[in-house]
């Protein structure tokens, strides 16, 4: 950022799309695999992020991974 105001508001707007790419895939895996075995929920993590064109971390995976394996457990 720092450029033109309407440059700003393009990076605005692709922080957005990011954060609601991210969303979905957070959401798509915790309604398909919510405390289904961790392994499981890695790969479909996974798939997710590369199918919403979300780039992930793979410790930041099995952390998210983790989570939703055990959030049953709350």
């Amino acid at each position: 950022m720092g450029g033109t105001p309407s440059d700003d508001k393009t990076d605005g707007v692709h922080a957005v799309e990011q954060a609601m790419r991210i969303r979905m895939v957070w959401e798509e895996v915790c309604t398909s695999h919510w405390a289904r075995p961790f392994d499981e929920v890695l790969e479909a993590l996974t798939v997710a992020a590369h199918r919403w064109d979300v780039p992930i971390d793979p410790s930041f995976a099995k952390r998210a991974a983790l989570e939703i394996h055990a959030g049953s457990w709350e």
